[in-house]
C-alpha cells in the first residue's frame, strides 16, 4: 500500500524543489524591456526595443530626448500625453522624479493648480500619437525602416 504512494510522493518532492528555485535563483532583472506593447486606435505596435539599441545601436538619448539627471529614462506619456485633459493636469507630477522636471515646461515649479493664463503652452508639445509618429517615423525615413503611407501596418498590427 505504501508503495503506491511512493512515485506520487517523489514527483510532488520534485516539483516542489523546482518551484523553489524558481523563486530562488530567479533570473536578473532586466536593464531595459526586450519589447514594449503599444495600444492604440491605428493598431498594437509591438516595439522591439532590444532590436533598436542591440541590433541597430541606438542609445537611450536617441529617443528618450530627457536629460533631467534621472537614472532611467521617463516613459514617453510622462510628457506626451494621449490628450492633454483635467486628468494629466491633475496628475502628471506623480510622475516625475523631482520637482526640476517641472522646469522643462514650467517656468517655475507650480506649487497649486494652476490658472490656464500660466499653464505651459501645450501646442508646441505633441501627444503621444504625434510624438511616436515623429521619432518613429523619422528615424525610420532617415534610417531605412518602414516609412510612407503604405507602411503603417508593418508596425501597426491589424
Amino acid at each position: 500500500m505504501k508503495n503506491r504512494y511512493t512515485p506520487l510522493t517523489l514527483i510532488v518532492a520534485v516539483l516542489v524543489i523546482a518551484a523553489a528555485s524558481g523563486f530562488l535563483f530567479a533570473p536578473p532583472v532586466e536593464e531595459s524591456p526586450v519589447r514594449v506593447v503599444m495600444d492604440n486606435s491605428g493598431g498594437r505596435v509591438i516595439f522591439s526595443h532590444a532590436k533598436h539599441v542591440e541590433d541597430l545601436g541606438y542609445d537611450c538619448a536617441d529617443c528618450h530626448h530627457d536629460n533631467i539627471g534621472q537614472d532611467k529614462p521617463l516613459a514617453c506619456v510622462t510628457c506626451h500625453p494621449v490628450a492633454f485633459d483635467k486628468k494629466f493636469r491633475s496628475e502628471h507630477q506623480k510622475n516625475f522624479p523631482d520637482k526640476k522636471a517641472c522646469l522643462r515646461c514650467h517656468d517655475e515649479v507650480p506649487t497649486g493648480p494652476l490658472a490656464k493664463e500660466d499653464r505651459p503652452d501645450t501646442e508646441n508639445i505633441p501627444l503621444l500619437s504625434d510624438a511616436f509618429h515623429q521619432q518613429c517615423m523619422g528615424c525610420h525615413e532617415q534610417d531605412g525602416g518602414p516609412y510612407g503611407a503604405d507602411s503603417c501596418y508593418k508596425c501597426h498590427a491589424r
